[in-house]
């Protein structure tokens, strides 16, 4: 496909003024970019370092576009189409899906919510997400709350309910997380959310649950995950806490792949049969009118053994950061991040050591 012709397409649609105006489209993005120093030691004390260009560092560089189209008083119809792009080459971040972010159209109503269909964020991920203090590259929540990592599922319909008195929920449905959603292999998945926002407090819970056909996996596993967290505003500080319950392997198929098996369920002990709690602990003490500290904490609990039957130990991740804003559209940002016995690619792997991660970088919203 040639690229280069559809983002060109894309660019002089957007640029278009009176287009633009006519059907409430805009092109937007992110550019962010730092250079890290990572030190890893993995399992069998194989070490690794690496000092350069990363992308990403605090919030994912992407382009693009999206818009609404006002159908009556109370309806709108809106779509979103969005591209992963790593700064530090130019590449697209996924190679084989040109709009890896996002890539959904729906109807929006104040009164009657939000449906939207294609590829987009699970329903858990949206409002699991919100409790996020870091959004680290690699070292953020979803680190070890997979649930509310930051990834997309294909063949998706989602719902999310209009706010009365605070509380809201969604539900949405994925026909077919690894295929082409042929009935007789396709492994769907369901995801549904709770919420309650009023002022400074905010309440979550979310569930997951993955139905993996036999003739993707033998066996047809269903893995799943609970997530329940709070957060509240001090005005002087930002707490939020988290536990989640992940089961027989990652529901969104967005983890490592330790074992081989090709899905990113994580490793094979954990996929049959096992489960894996985590704990979150977050704070953001802002610093002036342009400055916040961030501190986050996350523990990873598995509850499997592996095949010889050694128990292993729990992993964590915590993260000590400064973003200072220079202009509401510019920030620049230091960090420091630490994992002990915990993978930032495979997560819970047997022999893992400790990864070390310093940062500095900056990020630009246009």
């Amino acid at each position: 496909m040639k690229y280069g012709l559809l983002i060109s397409g894309l660019l002089a649609a957007a640029a278009n003024a009176a287009y633009a105006a006519d059907s409430g489209v805009t092109l937007y993005g992110v550019v962010d970019a730092g250079i890290a120093s990572i030190h890893e030691s993995g399992p069998d004390g194989v070490k690794r370092s690496v000092i350069g260009i990363v992308s990403g560092g605090l919030t994912d560089s992407l382009f693009g576009v999206k818009g609404q189209e006002t159908l009556s008083e109370d309806l709108s119809a809106t779509f979103q189409l969005e591209s992963l792009f790593d700064v530090a080459t130019g590449n697209l971040s996924d190679k084989d899906i040109f709009f890896s972010h996002s890539a959904w159209v729906g109807l929006n109503s104040q009164h009657l919510g939000e449906l939207r269909l294609g590829r987009q964020h699970t329903v858990a991920q949206q409002f699991g997400s919100q409790l996020e203090i870091a959004s680290w590259k690699d070292m953020g929540m979803g680190a070890t709350f997979k649930a509310s990592d930051n990834y997309r599922v294909s063949n998706a319909v989602n719902y999310i309910s209009p706010s009365l008195a605070g509380f809201s929920f969604g539900i949405g449905y994925s026909f077919d997380l690894t295929g082409t959603q042929v009935n007789s292999s396709k492994s769907p998945m369901v995801s549904t959310g709770l919420q309650y926002s009023q002022g400074p407090l905010l309440l979550v819970a979310t569930w997951d649950k993955t139905y993996i056909s036999d003739a993707v996996l033998s066996g047809g596993k269903k893995p799943e995950a609970w997530q329940f967290g709070a957060s509240y505003d001090f005005q002087v500080a930002k707490l939020t806490v988290g536990w989640s319950r992940m089961k027989n392997g990652y529901a969104g198929l967005d983890g490592g792949d330790p074992s081989g098996v090709g899905l990113g369920l994580g490793a094979a002990e954990f996929i049959n049969g096992g489960q894996e709690d985590a704990y979150l602990l977050g704070l953001a003490v802002p610093v002036g009118a342009h400055g916040t500290i961030l501190a986050q904490w996350s523990y990873a609990k598995p509850g499997w053994h592996w095949q010889d039957g050694a128990k292993p130990g729990a992993g964590q991740v915590g993260t000590l950061g400064y973003v200072h804003s220079l202009s509401p559209r510019t920030s620049i940002y230091a960090m420091v991040g630490l994992a002990t016995r915990y993978s930032l690619e495979d997560q819970l792997v047997r022999g893992q050591g400790t990864t070390t991660r310093y940062m500095a970088g900056m990020s630009h919203k246009f």
